[in-house]
């Protein structure tokens, strides 16, 4: 068995979900998405608080399943990539 193959099942290849990224930009994002966040917390109504909650939601949602989808995608011209390659191997 591949040694990757035992990192993976072993769970030593960090996945999607356990990491985050270390860009400056991508920091500097989150932080003022907590702010104006709770900017909204300490101004809007319960009301409109909850409904900006479910927006929130909603886009984070929407946005994981485009995720998936663009990664499934790549994977999948990887592979068939990896498949080409492999048939034009025993050209030579």
């Amino acid at each position: 068995m591949s040694s990757f193959m035992k990192d993976l099942y072993f769970g030593r290849i960090p996945m999607w979900e356990d990491s985050r990224p270390q860009n400056p930009e991508y920091i500097h994002a989150t932080s003022r998405i907590g702010e104006i966040n709770e900017h909204f917390r300490n101004t809007l109504s319960p009301e409109q608080w909850k409904q900006l909650n479910e927006l929130e939601s909603l886009y984070t949602q929407a946005l994981s399943i485009e995720h998936m989808d663009a990664f499934s995608n790549g994977v999948c011209i990887g592979i068939l990539l990896m498949i080409d390659t492999l048939n034009f191997k025993d050209k030579f």
